[in-house]
Formats: C-alpha cells, structure tokens, sequence
C-alpha cells in the first residue's frame, strides 16, 4: 500500500520502519517540524512537508501517528473526502477524526515505542473502524506488520490503554524511584538488576497475582513501618508506599 505518515515522532519512525519492511511505500511525510519530517522520510526513502495544503492525495492510507492534542487540531483543519483515515491513539475515540473523512479507522500499537529502538518485537495492534470498507482495508495492512490483532471499540481500547499505563508507565516510574532513592543514599541501583529481570521473566510462565512476595503480601507491618519511617525524606515515595502496600495486602486478601 502506499502510505501517508503525518507526524515524526516515536510511533511514526515505528509505523513507517515496519511499513517499509513490509512492501509498503510511505509517500510521504508530513511534520510541523522540518528537520524531524525530513530525517524519517530519508530513512523511509519519502518525500516531506511541513504544510498540510501539500498533501499527497493519492495514497491509500493517511496515518495520524501524532499526540492527542493535535488529532483535534487536523480534525479542524484536514480534509480528505472518503480516503482512508486512521489513528495511532489509545485512549481517543475514533470520532476525534469523524470530520477528516468519512472512512476512518483506529491502528493502536499496545507497545512502549521510542525511535531510538532499532528492532522491536512482536507488537500487538488493536484496531477500530469506522465501517466495512475501512475493516476490509485496513486488516491486510495490520496483518502485514503484526501476527497479533485484536478489534475493538474506542471504549474498550481506552481500558487496554489504562491497563498498558499499569503495566508500564507506572512500574517504569517505580523503577525510577528507586535508581534516584538509591543514588541519593549511595547504594548501588545495579545490584538490583537481577531482581527487575526476575520480576518480568518470570510473568512469561507464571500469573503475576501467583507470584506475588514481599512485606505486604505478609501483613508484615514492623518491616512496613521501619520501611516508611526511612523514607521521611523522599515524600513521594513515603505516599505511595503505604498506598501500594496497602492494594497488595487487600487484594491477596480478597483473593485468599
């Protein structure tokens, strides 16, 4: 298929790395930033533009990977008729891009994405559209780049997105709290390499709630509190401390 990639950031280098891999031709690439426009359609052997009024209008997909805010503004100011429209957003309804088009779709990556990745693996797409014509076109192209494909409503996109946000972006900052806790106190955050590898290794033969260990789990409330009492300098991490203690022991509670 030939493609059209408005944005240049994280996910538009993935879309369009995966795209060309694949057979498919990305015309072009439409940034408000030149030299980001310019620097991924060189690695995709396109052309570019900043300008919205030098679209090419004869590709057969015009892929939206830019952030929320500005799927409203090119919903105010882009225009293609019936060609086929579609958005890498998680958590935005597909009508955020109804005035676009009349034949629009959703190809959500569930992966964390940064363009400095040079291989990715196998990233599951979640897809919405719009109506039968937009399904038929728009499943051989996913199909194409990922064995993983799932269809669903933007409602229930929105809830994968929220449980991706768990996943990742919470347990990342997590992660951060403790190299920065660790920095501060002087200790030495690469000792706990082995254990962040244990955590996430061991979820690919085992449920996480099966797996579970720690103080809270135990109701061990003399090592919470010595725990708690250490961090009287780190305010964040005394909030969230009690609070996730706290989640865990319910929940294994209500489990048991």
């Amino acid at each position: 298929m030939d493609i059209v990639i408005i944005g240049a950031g994280n996910v538009a280098h993935c879309f369009g790395h995966f795209m060309k891999l694949h057979g498919h031709q990305v015309k072009q690439v439409i940034s408000r930033q030149q030299e980001h426009a310019k620097e991924l359609a060189e690695l995709l052997g396109a052309g570019y533009t900043t300008d919205l009024l030098d679209i090419d209008m004869e590709a057969d997909v015009y892929l939206l990977a830019v952030g929320d805010t500005v799927l409203e503004e090119l919903n105010d100011q882009l225009r293609l008729g019936r060609r086929i429209v579609v958005h890498t957003a998680g958590a935005v309804s597909i009508d955020a891009i109804a005035r676009i088009s009349v034949n629009t779709g959703v190809m959500y990556p569930l992966q964390s994405i940064r363009k400095e990745t040079k291989s990715y693996p196998a990233i599951p797409l979640i897809l919405e559209a719009r109506n039968d014509e937009v399904q038929r076109r728009l499943f051989p192209l996913a199909q194409s780049i990922s064995s993983t494909i799932s269809w669903m409503s933007s409602a229930e996109r929105l809830q994968m997105h929220l449980a991706a946000v768990f996943c990742n972006n919470f347990t990342n900052h997590l992660l951060a709290l403790a190299k920065f806790y660790c920095e501060q106190e002087g200790r030495d955050f690469s000792l706990l390499s082995p254990i962040i590898r244990e955590t996430f290794q061991r979820l690919d033969k085992y449920p996480p709630e099966t797996v579970q260990t720690g103080p809270a789990v135990r109701h061990d409330e003399k090592t919470m509190a010595l725990h708690e009492s250490i961090l009287r300098n780190y305010p964040s991490m005394q909030q969230i401390y009690p609070l996730l203690s706290e989640s865990i022991y319910q929940f294994h509670r209500n489990e048991g």
